[in-house]
């Protein structure tokens, strides 16, 4: 791992544990995220980013995008039913489609 990302990615986990409310302010907005699987794909983000733009640190955009990846996960792992009818499993008849990031209903 490049130092520009360790150093990134240990000053996140550094505020975060020197922050346990905002850690839990974080966390509260998607339940069954972990922080340990946030902080991984937060590392692997940063480090495309260093190998493609040559800096570590991630868009507020990004940001959402992995907490919306792991909350997709945890509802496909944990709440099939939730994320059956969210569109979220592969099936021919979607009722939610994702469309510019939002989930409209087609009916």
């Amino acid at each position: 791992m490049n130092v520009d990302v360790e150093i990134y990615c240990k000053n996140i986990q550094n505020f975060f544990n020197n922050n346990p409310e905002s850690k839990e302010e974080l966390l509260s907005i998607v339940p069954g995220v972990t922080f340990e699987s946030f902080m991984l794909k937060l590392t692997e983000t940063s480090i495309d980013n260093f190998s493609n733009f040559g800096d570590p640190v991630l868009t507020r955009k990004q940001i959402l995008g992995i907490l919306k990846e792991l909350y997709e996960n945890y509802l496909k792992e944990h709440h099939k039913d939730v994320a059956k009818t969210a569109g979220l499993l592969d099936e021919e008849n979607k009722i939610f489609q994702n469309i510019k990031g939002f989930m409209v209903g087609l009916n």
